[in-house]
C-alpha cells in the first residue's frame, strides 16, 4: 500500500482551508451569503481575509465549495439506489421522483429561514445541486447501456439533455398538478418514448 505523506505547509493549509469552509458553512446556514461577510469568515476561522481569497478566489466562490460539500452528502442516498439490484428501469423511476426533493431536503436540514430569504444563496446552492446532479445521471446512463436498457448508439450527453430536459417539466407547478393518470403517462413517455421499447 502506497503511502501519501503530507509535509507541514500541505498539513497547514487543509488545516486552514477546513476551518475557513467550517466558518463559512456556519454563517451562509444562518445568515445567507450576502449577509456574511469575508471579514466576519476570516475572523471566525482565524486566518486572514487575503488567505480567503487566495484559497477560494471570492465569497460565492467560497459559497459554492460549501455548498457542494453539503449536496456530496446528500445526495448518498441516490447513489445506493443506482448500486442497488433492482431493475435499472425502476432505479431510473426512483431517481425521478425523489431528485426535485433534494434541495429542499438539504435546506431544512441545513438552513435557517433568514438564509433562504437570500437569493444569491439560492442560486449558488441550486448549481451545487446541478452540478453533483449531472454526474449521478451520467452514471446513471453508463449503467443504462451496459445493462441494456438504454440505446448505447445515442450519445450521453444526448440522453443527459433528454434527462435533464424532462426533469425541468415534472418539477413545473403544472406538472405536479396534475391527476395520477396524467403522471404516469408522461414517465412511461419519458421511459420507453410513444413507439414504447423497440423490439
Amino acid at each position: 500500500m502506497r503511502v501519501i505523506n503530507v509535509n507541514g505547509y500541505e498539513k497547514r493549509t487543509i488545516t486552514k482551508k477546513n476551518a475557513i469552509i467550517n466558518a463559512a458553512r456556519e454563517l451562509f446556514f444562518t445568515h445567507g451569503v450576502q449577509a456574511a461577510s469575508i471579514k466576519e469568515i476570516a475572523a471566525a476561522a482565524k486566518v486572514s481575509q487575503v488567505t480567503i481569497y487566495n484559497y477560494f478566489g471570492d465569497k460565492n466562490a467560497l459559497a459554492k465549495t460549501v455548498f457542494i460539500s453539503v449536496v456530496e452528502g446528500s445526495i448518498d442516498e441516490f447513489r445506493r439506489v443506482l448500486e442497488s439490484d433492482i431493475p435499472f428501469a425502476e432505479k431510473l423511476d426512483m431517481i425521478m421522483q425523489h431528485k426535485g426533493d433534494l434541495a429542499e431536503k438539504v435546506f431544512h436540514a441545513h438552513f435557517d429561514e433568514q438564509a433562504w430569504d437570500d437569493t444569491t444563496l439560492r442560486q449558488i446552492f441550486a448549481e451545487a445541486v446541478k452540478e453533483n446532479a449531472l454526474v449521478l445521471y451520467r452514471e446513471f446512463i453508463e449503467l443504462g447501456k451496459r445493462e441494456g436498457a438504454i440505446d448505447s448508439t445515442i450519445p450521453t450527453d444526448a440522453v443527459l439533455d433528454y434527462i435533464t430536459m424532462s426533469l425541468s417539466l415534472f418539477q413545473k407547478s403544472e406538472f405536479i398538478g396534475t391527476d395520477t393518470a396524467h403522471k404516469v403517462g408522461m414517465m412511461k413517455l419519458f421511459l420507453y418514448g410513444l413507439m414504447g421499447k423497440e423490439k
